[in-house]
């Protein structure tokens, strides 16, 4: 028995040794076949995916140490009672779900590092993050069937104090509820706002919208028809016509940058 338990303990030795091999490194810094095994699991990619991020994610690990960048304890407070507010839960109680699902510590921790992953990213692209005037005016005249939109727009709305009440419209569109409020509207697009104009474009005629919280109630809206087409007025759109440029820069500011750190750092595959 003594001579099976220690066989036992040397196969798990050996089989602990075959999970932990190291298979790369980055600037000295390891990235084990159970690193690979874990993230291709939790993000379900393949394993070269899986270590192509790890190599990605030590490589910003990198940069945040280099630059000094740091997260304070009031700063991952104030992010979770943001998220907590999204979700209409007190700070307290968003806290307390955590700990009752024993994943405070560990969402704490992710939150952290996003926290210093969007603090690294800011202060790469800040100073060369710009956009003119005309560029915005250029995107619109080039990109005009973007902002083409319906005259007009037969909804049927359905109205409830339980988003999970409005939930059951989805699966079956001859659910009933005494709960439930209908109502037939017919909008201009000009009486719009903007949100509920691009809520109501990208949804196809014979489907509901996501639920909307609007306050005391929640909200959906069944498209019966569209008809007509307008262009929406470059004043009323050259604000997220900005925001999609700026997005593209900075992504492409980022791309550029980790490319260039990627071929000057220390990155080693082990066979």
């Amino acid at each position: 028995m003594k001579k099976l338990f220690l066989t036992s303990l040397i196969l798990l030795s050996l089989n602990a040794k075959i999970i932990d091999k190291v298979i790369a490194s980055v600037n000295k810094e390891p990235i084990t076949s159970y690193d690979i095994q874990k993230i291709s699991k939790q993000l379900h990619i393949s394993p070269n995916q899986a270590l192509n991020y790890l190599i990605d994610q030590k490589l910003i690990e990198s940069e945040i140490k280099k630059r000094g960048i740091s997260v304070d304890d009031y700063e991952i407070d104030e992010a979770m009672n943001k998220i907590a507010k999204e979700n209409h839960l007190s700070l307290f109680e968003f806290k307390n779900i955590l700990m009752q699902r024993g994943e405070y510590k560990e969402f704490r921790e992710k939150l952290k590092q996003n926290l210093l992953k969007q603090k690294l990213f800011e202060n790469i692209v800040s100073s060369k993050l710009q956009i003119s005037p005309q560029e915005i005016k250029n995107y619109y005249n080039t990109h005009k069937d973007e902002f083409a939109i319906f005259k007009t727009i037969q909804v049927v709305k359905y109205t409830a104090n339980n988003p999970e009440v409005l939930k059951n419209l989805f699966t079956n569109p001859f659910y009933s509820d005494k709960n439930i409020i209908s109502q037939t509207i017919v909008y201009q697009w000009n009486k719009l706002p903007l949100d509920k104009l691009y809520l109501f474009k990208n949804t196809k005629v014979g489907q509901y919208t996501p639920i909307i919280n609007e306050g005391l109630t929640f909200s959906t809206y069944y498209i019966v028809n569209k008809e007509g087409k307008v262009y929406l007025p470059f004043e009323k759109v050259k604000d997220i016509i900005a925001n999609k440029i700026l997005q593209e820069k900075r992504n492409q500011i980022l791309k550029d940058y980790f490319s260039k750190i990627k071929n000057r750092a220390d990155i080693k595959i082990y066979n």
